[in-house]
């Protein structure tokens, strides 16, 4: 069965066929409403015989996906956050107060970076227009609990609303420094400690449920780059970075069994 996997965020569209999620396409479509002709002609290509998808975007942006899909006569499927994944090899559980309340994007991510580190609790950090801080629980080789999450204004979110409040402070961004001499320096160190911080307590926070198993953060997200390194010191062990979280998910989720559908 060729499998189509569809990540739709807020500013960007990624797809791969099953077994090639580590190399995806990007579409940027910074919130339009609709793609391009070359796009859907390139799916009708693959003949998908069916497509599991992540979406975020704006409602009439996914629409226009299903639209084509529907036209065509290709089974869809919007995967969504849900009580418990249970499939071949790995169990899932979500703590979240109402199971259906948790981003799809987040639930998917967990099940990636569990496919990525099996065995070990960890901390999902996804960094982007906002940043997540999620804890899987490892309570066995294959059974998970997502605990809960933390959620903040990303790096760029944080420097936006700094420079919407006291114009003067607009500018380039610095360097870390643990005592900044400059404005531009100054900024940046302080939006880096923001993030770091919030990871490092979600990491301890972790550490304390899990016990001597420790904790891997597994770090994602187009501003993964920028908090890296600061991170990393705070941090020296258990850092691993990947990309296409949200992907590796869907690809899980095919592979080990049941799916919940839209």
């Amino acid at each position: 069965m060729k499998t189509l996997l569809i990540d739709l965020g807020n500013t960007a569209l990624k797809w791969a066929l099953l077994g090639d999620e580590l190399s995806p396409r990007t579409v940027v479509h910074r919130g339009r409403s609709g793609f391009k002709e070359e796009l859907y002609a390139e799916w009708l290509a693959l003949r998908p015989d069916r497509v599991l998808g992540c979406t975020v975007a704006a409602p009439d942006l996914a629409f226009s996906i299903t639209k084509f899909f529907n036209e065509n006569g290709i089974p869809w499927n919007w995967v969504r956050s849900q009580a418990t994944f249970e499939g071949d090899g790995l169990t899932l559980r979500n703590a979240y107060d109402n199971p259906m309340q948790l981003g799809a994007d987040r639930w998917c991510a967990a099940l990636g970076a569990i496919d990525v580190a099996p065995g070990e609790s960890l901390l999902v950090v996804q960094m982007g227009t906002a940043t997540t801080a999620d804890a899987i629980l490892c309570e066995g080789r294959d059974r998970y609990v997502f605990l809960g999450g933390r959620i903040a204004p990303g790096p760029a979110l944080v420097k936006q609303c700094l420079e919407a409040g006291i114009p003067s402070l607009q500018g380039a961004l610095g360097q870390w420094r643990a005592f900044p001499t400059n404005t531009r320096d100054a900024i940046t160190t302080g939006i880096l400690d923001l993030q770091a911080s919030l990871v490092r307590t979600a990491r301890e926070e972790l550490l304390r449920r899990a016990g001597t198993g420790g904790v891997k953060v597994v770090l994602a997200g187009g501003a993964a780059g920028f908090i890296e390194p600061r991170l990393r010191e705070l941090v020296p062990e258990g850092v691993m970075r990947r990309h296409n979280l949200v992907l590796l998910g869907l690809a899980a989720q095919a592979r080990h069994g049941r799916l919940r559908e839209a």
